[in-house]
């Protein structure tokens, strides 16, 4: 057990060795797939375009055989759907829609606002160039193609692609039972009678939102008094139903403080002072196969822990290729900021386009880590280097968005 300062990055890797991939695999609906991992590489088994097709409505010719003012016999029409099994005829131009076959013999497309129709004839007004308004077999996919990579987030884009492919399940892993708990003898439970000692918990509803963003399965466990035997029992009850376990609350020094104890005394655990405010202490165990996560209390704290620590290794255990590092945009300060130094802060702070594209970014006055507002009207995080001790307006500074 550890307790020297780690850098955010030192804190982070430091999570991702602990996280084991989930390697269970199920088939489900392309219906049902969206934000789900998937689990193995997608090879394309079709070319795509099938065949050779218009990219436009208009007449297929063979660019050799014609001449501007030329008239043309219209040998028929081929609409999307049809096959085109008669070949063009000498002389002759077929009338194609987008998406249609390519008749054999024709080797270009002339779009229909550079024709003039007379009867059964067609007079062509510009001379095509071989290939013109054509979409080739395969240009788009080669039958054989990696289509998706094996730990992709699946999202519309990709699922229509598998789509595409004449497919309509796919091979993700299964989600993650995600457990979560508040410890506390001063917590009531929302909706309860609450004692004049003590607050309304706060902290599990939030990062049960957090997480739920990321796809898992929330089992609630509840609130948990300060009482070893309590969070003995219930820690291992979790060890056998959840991949992973999110605490808040006793992770500090306190006398109270059980959490850090017990994973220790059931499993394996690693406590750190992470260099960053809020949020400072965090804990790290496994009892059996289940990830321990030790939050601290204060909610601006768990807040910002669940979305730097806990995130990154949930996305690694569902098996998702990248995304664990936080996201950051550059931003223009528009008032100073002051920093103590010493750790890096991130400020709740909210963010604006603005007209010419750029981002804007204002920090809230009330930095302190008890005050839940400053979550509430937020957007993102301007993130402040511990190595900084003040920052002037009109500064290029890190933002790092809730959500994009």
């Amino acid at each position: 057990m550890s307790s020297k300062w780690l850098s955010l990055e030192e804190a982070l890797s430091n999570v991702l060795n602990a996280a084991d991939v989930v390697t269970d695999i199920e088939p489900i609906s392309l219906f049902e797939a969206n934000n789900r991992i998937l689990a193995e590489d997608v090879v394309a088994h079709l070319d795509v375009p099938p065949w050779d097709n218009s990219a436009m409505d208009g007449f297929a010719v063979n660019a050799d055989e014609v001449n501007t003012n030329m008239p043309l016999t219209i040998q028929g029409t081929i609409t999307a759907g049809m096959e085109a099994d008669t070949p063009l005829n000498k002389a002759s131009a077929i009338k194609i829609m987008t998406g249609a076959p390519l008749p054999a013999g024709a080797n270009a497309v002339v779009m229909i606002e550079n024709t003039d129709i007379n009867n059964d004839k067609v007079i062509i007004n510009k001379r095509p160039s071989e290939g013109e308004n054509i979409r080739r077999q395969a240009n788009d996919i080669a039958k054989g193609d990696v289509l998706i990579e094996k730990g992709t987030r699946l999202k519309a884009e990709h699922l229509m692609l598998l789509s595409s492919q004449g497919l309509n399940t796919v091979n993700v892993y299964r989600k993650l039972r995600v457990g979560i708990v508040a410890t506390g003898s001063e917590l009531a439970a929302p909706g309860s009678t609450r004692l004049s000692t003590q607050i309304f918990e706060s902290n599990r509803v939030g990062i049960s939102s957090i997480l739920q963003e990321e796809n898992t399965d929330i089992i609630d466990f509840g609130i948990v008094e300060d009482n070893e035997a309590s969070l003995r029992a219930l820690f291992l009850e979790a060890s056998k139903k959840v991949d992973v376990m999110v605490s808040s609350g006793g992770v500090s020094v306190g006398d109270a403080d059980y959490v850090k104890d017990i994973i220790c005394e059931l499993g394996t655990i690693d406590f750190w002072k992470v260099a960053i405010k809020p949020g400072k202490p965090f804990a790290l165990g496994k009892i059996n196969q289940t990830l321990f996560c030790g939050l601290p209390g204060n909610p601006v704290s768990s807040f910002v822990t669940a979305k730097l620590l806990v995130v990154p290794a949930i996305r690694k255990m569902q098996g998702q290729i990248a995304a664990f590092k936080p996201l950051y945009v550059n931003a223009t300060l528009t008032q100073d900021v002051r920093n103590r130094g010493g750790r890096r802060d991130f400020q709740r702070a909210t963010m604006v386009q603005t007209q010419n594209g750029d981002w804007e970014v204002t920090p809230f006055k009330t930095q302190s880590s008890g005050v839940m507002t400053s979550i509430t009207s937020a957007n993102c995080f301007l993130v402040v280097d511990e190595n900084s001790a003040s920052l002037p307006k009109g500064a290029i500074v890190p933002v790092m968005p809730f959500s994009l």
